[in-house]
């Protein structure tokens, strides 16, 4: 009976350790912000005529986000990216 126990106990212990260091583990998170490019400057993204493969394979091997809205210029954009503010908010246009 103590054994039983006790391998129970055992099994509850590791399951808990592993679960605990799952949700304290961080996740890893790059942007990636390219300068004078388009949304259709990337082979990924149906271009024809340019070759991208770094980049395809990058895009293939995370999560894309497609959805976005960003500024005319790079320093408004960058200024959005760093603060969450709008870039008139924060003076860069």
């Amino acid at each position: 009976m103590y054994k039983k126990n006790n391998t129970f106990f055992c099994a509850f212990v590791l399951i808990l350790l592993s679960t605990l260091n799952l949700l304290a583990q961080k996740p890893n998170v790059i942007i990636v912000l390219t300068d004078d490019q388009g949304y259709g400057d990337f082979s990924i993204n149906g271009n024809p005529v340019i070759e991208t493969p770094n980049i395809d394979k990058l895009g293939y091997n995370s999560i894309r986000f497609t959805n976005f809205h960003v500024a005319p210029m790079c320093t408004p954009t960058r200024g959005q990216l760093m603060t969450g503010m709008d870039a008139m908010r924060i003076g860069a246009i």
